[in-house]
């Protein structure tokens, strides 16, 4: 039986120091933040076929959050190799974007913070932009967006059985919907391993 590592977060109030194209991120420190069966196995993300996204610059909606910043950002630079730039939108009911921004720093990532709930960083050769919005996702309108992720959010979406038709309505043309926990609406699916949900019920597909 394998042993998994212990994850503490604590809010350090770290400052802005400015983004920086030349970060080298501490890999070792990095997968201190995951479990280490679950940092392994997204390595199973190599395996999907190289996708394209439908703009040059997508906005990547992020519901239930928490303080999760590395997952989806390691799912964009595998699955989208020739991304560039990206907007990220993270919502959830807590306010984390300080626990974010003490991981980030602590992996070697600097930011800036050009103003309140927004940060903007380099993740590898991936400029983000992320907006941070302390809201309940099933209550608010929602912008479009070209990639929706989600992770272990299924006992939420159960309080709203419209809410994957109203992700499937902002998900523009050719958007990529990511989802540990399925989808019950019909989209065109990729293969992708479903060990990468503790579900096994991974999705990866196309609005089309």
């Amino acid at each position: 039986m394998s042993m998994n590592n212990l994850i503490s977060l604590i809010d350090k109030q770290v400052k802005a120091k400015g983004h920086n194209e030349y970060n080298k991120i501490d890999q070792d420190k990095l997968k201190s933040f995951f479990f280490n069966e679950d940092y392994l196995l997204l390595d199973k993300l190599y395996q999907v076929p190289k996708l394209t996204l439908p703009q040059q610059r997508p906005t990547l909606l992020y519901p239930g959050c928490g303080s999760d910043i590395f997952t989806p950002l390691i799912y964009l630079e595998r699955l989208f190799p020739e991304l560039k730039e990206t907007n990220m939108i993270f919502i959830d009911t807590s306010y984390t974007l300080g626990l974010i921004k003490t991981q980030l720093d602590e992996v070697g990532i600097s930011f800036s913070e050009p103003s309140k709930n927004n940060i903007s960083f380099y993740w590898n050769n991936i400029f983000i932009k992320l907006k941070f919005e302390e809201k309940n996702i099933f209550t608010i309108f929602l912008p479009e967006f070209n990639v929706y992720f989600e992770k272990a959010f299924r006992i939420m979406k159960e309080q709203d059985l419209n809410y994957e038709d109203k992700i499937i309505q902002k998900l523009t043309k050719n958007g990529i919907l990511i989802s540990d926990s399925g989808f019950q609406q019909k989209i065109k699916q990729i293969p992708i391993s479903p060990e990468l949900s503790s579900y096994g019920e991974m999705v990866l597909g196309v609005k089309s």
